[in-house]
Order: structure tokens, then C-alpha cells, then sequence
């Protein structure tokens, strides 16, 4: 019998996607600005204003991620704080790995309110962890699947780095998170993959499926090799955007990270099942900053020039 080959290595090739033709539609980033999509906030903020034109776009997608995954996967739509205390980050084990790219929240003057320094969420789904700690959560009838877009992450990224659209200071994401046994978990994450790739393909858009690297630590050690397409622990789901350049010169952009994490973040924050079953999680987060980007620079920035799917969304 012979032993199909699973990939392992970051940025290694898991899937290619439908061989779509896409020609460069815009020249550089300057055509954001220049047809209105998004406007500068403050010089070197790293923040940016979704102006109408944008706004218009984005909630488009987010019609379509709602259609396509939340209801397609059972996901239930919840309000997460995007701010939490230090210690919920400590616990989850971002501090001393995530410090340089982390902004913190602190009173600006003095109330009977907070006095501690809480921090803004970087991966948007830790208070999802911090609501569960020390919880019993019961998956006899399925696992727990919430959904939220509700309001943008934070990152302190180099002033250098900054590209809008691509990487900001302030972004906006859609977050599926997933609690359930491992079974569940595996078969959530690789739902909302087949979902997104079903987008992908009805909005005509060039995409790959590629070995992807995790925001939270995994235990080292802990985690197994993994021995099949599905056992991949994180996967990034990248589309073809003509004109854009990523770190190895490829014209593709990460724009979706799906990941299954074991019982990583359920044992740090102490969540088993409801008769004490250990259980596993993962959490499939869309950069909608960057599924505009890919739109734009695959139908250029003219609403009458985008895909017909992305057009019903509107009506």
C-alpha cells in the first residue's frame, strides 16, 4: 500500500484551485485612494477609512461569507470584546511572542473605571477563549460554532511594512471559531475550507491551498505529524491577485488562515466537555480588508466591472 504524501512544510502546496485567467486590472495601491475605495485616516496611523464606494464592496462579501459559510456550516453570529485584560493574552500565550506587535489600552486619565492596562485584540478570537475558561460545554449534539465581524483587529505593524489593504495597523476580519472532540473540530475547519473555495470559484477568483503557520503557539511536542490532508494542523487559503507580490515573489495573498489547534487553547484555558471529555478547537479567520484587495485587483475598481455573484449580494 502505498502512503499518500502529506505536506508539512510552511507554505508548502496542499490544493490548487480552478486555473482562472486573471489580467491586472489596477496599477498599484494609489488606485484605492484615487477611486474613492478607501481614504487615508492620519498620515502613518496604518488606519484607513472604508469610504461608500468600499463599503459597498465589503458588505457584498460579508452578505456572501454569511451565505456561503455561516449558514452553510451552522455557525451562530455573536458580539466578542475586542479588548481584554493582560492576562487573558498571558494565558493564551501571545505575550513574549506577539509583544512588537501588540497595543495596549490603557485609562487616559482617572474615573472610578478600569485602572488596569488591557490590551487590543491581535487574532480576535481570544476572548473567545476567555469566555470559555473553566467552562463544561456540551458537543453530545454537535460542536459549539460561533461567528463574529463585528468590529476590527488590532496589530502595531512597522510603519515600513504598511501596505493598505494588504497590512494595517487596523483591519477588519470575519472569525469562525469552533469548539467540539477532534472529530468535530476536523470536520468544521475543513467545511468552512470547502465553503470558501466554493466563494472563491463562483466569484472567479484563482486561489491555493498552502501549508500554513499558526498565530497561537502549539505545543511543541504535543502534536503529532500529521497523517493525512485533513490532520494539517494550520492552512492558508491564498488568491491570485495580478500586480501583488508576496514575500517569495508570487502573486498570491494570504487571505484566509484555517486552523485546527488540538486541545492547545481548551487546556490553557481549562474547557472540557461536559462530562469532563477533553476538546479540541480551531478557528477559520477571513481578512476582509484583503478579500476586497483580491476583488479589486482581479474586476479593477469599477462596481458595474465586479463578478455577478458579488453583484446579487447588493440587491
Amino acid at each position: 500500500m502505498i502512503n499518500k504524501y502529506v505536506p508539512t512544510k510552511e507554505g508548502e502546496l496542499i490544493k490548487q484551485g480552478s486555473h482562472i485567467e486573471a489580467s491586472q486590472k489596477i496599477e498599484s495601491i494609489d488606485e484605492l485612494f484615487e477611486s474613492e475605495i478607501i481614504g487615508e485616516f492620519v498620515k502613518g496611523s496604518g488606519q484607513y477609512v472604508i469610504l461608500p464606494k468600499g463599503t459597498s464592496i465589503l458588505n457584498g462579501l460579508c452578505r456572501l461569507i454569511d451565505e456561503y459559510v455561516k449558514e452553510a456550516a451552522g455557525f451562530e453570529e455573536v458580539v466578542l470584546p475586542k479588548i481584554a485584560p493582560v492576562d487573558s493574552f498571558r494565558k493564551a500565550d501571545i505575550l513574549g511572542r506577539w509583544d512588537d506587535y501588540l497595543i495596549s489600552a490603557k485609562p487616559f486619565s482617572s474615573t472610578k473605571g478600569v485602572k488596569e492596562e488591557y490590551i487590543m485584540d491581535p487574532l480576535q478570537c481570544t476572548a473567545f477563549y476567555q469566555f470559555h475558561e473553566n467552562m463544561k460545554v456540551d458537543v453530545s449534539r454537535g460542536p459549539r460554532r460561533w461567528y463574529d465581524h463585528s468590529g476590527p483587529t488590532y496589530r502595531n505593524e512597522d510603519i515600513e511594512k504598511i501596505v493598505p489593504s494588504v497590512k494595517q495597523r487596523e483591519f477588519h476580519r470575519a472569525e469562525f471559531m469552533y469548539l467540539g472532540t477532534r472529530e468535530q473540530v476536523i470536520q468544521t475547519r475543513e467545511r468552512c475550507l470547502a465553503q470558501l473555495e466554493r466563494l472563491c470559484d463562483d466569484l472567479g477568483l484563482r486561489y491555493r491551498i498552502v501549508v500554513g503557520s499558526g498565530c497561537y503557539q502549539l505545543k511543541d511536542g504535543e502534536l503529532k505529524m500529521p497523517e493525512s490532508l485533513e490532520d494539517i494542523p494550520i492552512k492558508d487559503l491564498e488568491i491570485y491577485c495580478p500586480g501583488y507580490r508576496n514575500k517569495d515573489g508570487e502573486p498570491y495573498l494570504e487571505v484566509v488562515g484555517s486552523s485546527v489547534l488540538a486541545d492547545t487553547m481548551t487546556s490553557r484555558f481549562n474547557i472540557r466537555g461536559q462530562d469532563g471529555e477533553e476538546l479540541w478547537s480551531g478557528c477559520t479567520g477571513i481578512g476582509l480588508n484583503r478579500l476586497m484587495y483580491a476583488i479589486i485587483s482581479t474586476y479593477g475598481t469599477g462596481l458595474e466591472d465586479m463578478p455577478p455573484r458579488l453583484r446579487e449580494a447588493w440587491r
